[in-house]
């Protein structure tokens, strides 16, 4: 016996009389059933379209084959369209700005391809109806009916996320990071200016202005004018040219008013610009031929002064400044001010080190001459010459001529300081033997060594050692590493070798001292650093000894190290090259 199936029964409805009730109750059936299956799709989707949209997200639902769209209301929400209107295909795509607009209505098609996976995935910009933007992300599936050449969409479903914000924090970021660098790139105002400039340009604005407080603190400087497209070299070559008005009250224009009230100003249209903006100003009239129609002029403020403005233009067809668009603004306000104070800052510092340098050299000579002629009239009285002269009296003028020469030194010392820090210092080449520039040391200390009761052992690896280089300045640093060893070396034995190590050679000076403390030891090279800070401190000097000692030797191509270690002495080190 056959089975019949449901088309043999209702092929055979007509033929079959007695089974007539039996064809309506499973009509009957597949109704009910379809319908039900239909509720139970539309509670599934309603469901669904509630989770979804409690998340804040928006829904979409298009069928391709009889181009009905529909949206949820949070999605009519997300792009900028009223409850109420309906939202064809193609006022979507107009939504879309022009950058983005033919990548999403090609990702749109990917997905409908019968041949694809049928995924969305795409995010993009949308412009909204009152100039402002919205960035976001469409997901979606394309579900398909038929297998091979029939194969068709029949659904497409997705949804659309607001990432306006972590997109707005994402470029944040990476502008304030661009500016950052570029601001810190230099030293030069206007390398900073436009760097910082360059980089709202590219991320930020449409174009940027900034101007500067001069010094007499009257006028104001432009100092950059920059375009993100320079498509109006013109109106950019009369702005950067185009000052803004003179600090007073009842300027104009907004960067004057940013500056001379320290607060931002921000005009969401240039023609809305307020009372200020009646008045004739050639700063507005430029602005508006450049085509700007909203802008932000943050003050630059450090340390409560003003240092100038930087004004930040959108133009026509751009999205109008925002809250969020002000704080970053602001944000770059500041960092441009403080890397500007800082190198006002710098240059001031340069400025008082090069006129320290300079008083330091002035003074050192006026005081030399004078110290010269005591020491020179010391030794006329010391021979004899003006007429005899006791014990006791030529006893105190060798005191004299002692303190004269000491005090000769230190003035020596500080000229040579005064000298290299000028750049002025310049050296005399020639052949020099080792052992001669280590016995010529020797020579000029020993009288000190042996008065403080210590040992002085000289010695070189190799009596045929020769360097070329400055013999003066090799002595100099060599007699200051012995003078500083002696004065810190209560007992014992004074070190002072050399030895040849490859294409250099290396002077040590040793002692067995009192050491240096880890802590001090980065900056006892350091220009009037010592030890010991006190006003009462034992061991007199300068504190330019060592400092004078490693810029010779640094400007000779070789180096001054030091190794110590407290309560065992120091090992100072010059390494110079055998060929300077």
């Amino acid at each position: 016996m056959r089975i019949l199936g449901p088309h043999d029964v209702l092929a055979d409805a007509d033929a079959q009389p007695a089974q007539s009730e039996f064809i309506d109750e499973f009509a009957d059936l597949l109704e009910a059933t379809g319908r039900d299956a239909l509720l139970a799709r539309r509670e599934v989707d309603e469901r669904l379209r509630l989770a979804v949209e409690s998340a804040r997200i928006g829904t979409f639902d298009f069928d391709p084959r009889s181009g009905r769209l529909e949206w949820s209301d949070r999605c009519k929400e997300i792009l900028g369209f009223p409850f109420d209107e309906e939202i064809s295909y193609a006022s979507f795509l107009e939504g879309i700005c022009s950058e983005d607009r033919e990548r999403v209505g090609q990702a749109v098609v990917t997905a409908l391809d019968p041949y694809g996976d049928g995924a969305l995935d795409v995010e993009y910009r949308i412009v909204l109806r009152d100039g402002a933007s919205r960035w976001v992300i469409a997901k979606g599936r394309a579900i398909f009916a038929g297998a091979g050449p029939d194969r068709a969409p029949v659904r497409f479903i997705g949804t659309i996320l607001d990432n306006t914000e972590r997109h707005r924090h994402e470029e944040r970021a990476t502008l304030l990071a661009d500016a950052a660098a570029a601001l810190g790139a230099s030293l030069d105002d206007e390398v900073m200016l436009l760097g910082m400039a360059r980089s709202a340009c590219r991320r930020f604005a449409s174009a940027v202005l900034v101007d500067v407080v001069a010094d007499d603190g009257g006028r104001i400087e432009r100092r950059i004018a920059l375009e993100r497209a320079p498509q109006r070299s013109m109106l950019m070559s009369l702005a950067r040219n185009l000052a803004p008005e003179p600090i007073r009250r009842g300027a104009g224009d907004p960067a004057t008013a940013a500056i001379r009230d320290q607060r931002t100003v921000r005009l969401d249209r240039l023609a809305d610009a307020g009372p200020e903006a009646a008045r004739p100003s050639p700063q507005y009239e430029l602005l508006r031929e450049l085509g700007a129609h909203s802008l932000i002029a943050a003050p630059l403020v450090a340390r409560g002064r003003a240092l100038g403005a930087v004004t930040f233009l959108r133009y026509e067809g751009s999205a109008t400044f925002d809250d969020a668009d002000l704080i970053t603004a602001e944000e770059l306000a500041d960092r441009t001010a403080t890397a500007i104070d800082n190198a006002q800052l710098y240059h001031a510092a340069v400025a008082a080190n090069e006129a320290k340098s300079h008083f330091l050299a002035s003074m050192s000579h006026e005081l030399r001459t004078p110290l010269t002629a005591i020491i020179g009239y010391e030794e006329l009285l010391a021979d004899g010459i003006t007429g005899p002269i006791t014990e006791p009296q030529r006893q105190q003028l060798g005191r004299i001529k002692a303190s004269a020469s000491h005090l000769l030194s230190l003035i020596d010392e500080i000229l040579t300081f005064a000298r290299v820090e000028s750049g002025s210092e310049w050296t005399q080449i020639e052949p020099v033997w080792v052992t001669d520039a280590l016995e010529e040391a020797a020579a000029l200390v020993a009288p000190l060594v042996g008065d403080r009761g210590l040992t002085l052992v000289v010695k070189a690896s190799d009596d045929g050692i020769a360097v070329r280089t400055d013999r003066q300045k090799i002595r100099q640093i060599l007699v200051n590493l012995l003078s500083n060893a002696t004065k810190f070396t209560e007992e014992g034995t004074i070190s002072l070798e050399a030895c040849r190590d490859g294409r250099e050679v290396c002077f040590r000076v040793s002692d067995t001292g009192i050491g240096i403390a880890p802590e001090h030891v980065a900056h006892i090279f350091e220009p009037f650093w010592q030890v010991e800070q006190r006003a009462t401190r034992r061991i007199a000097g300068t504190g330019l000894g060592l400092t004078v000692s490693r810029r010779l030797a640094q400007l000779l191509g070789g180096d001054l190290t030091v190794v110590s270690r407290v309560g065992a002495g120091s090992i100072f080190s010059l390494r110079l090259p055998l060929d300077a």
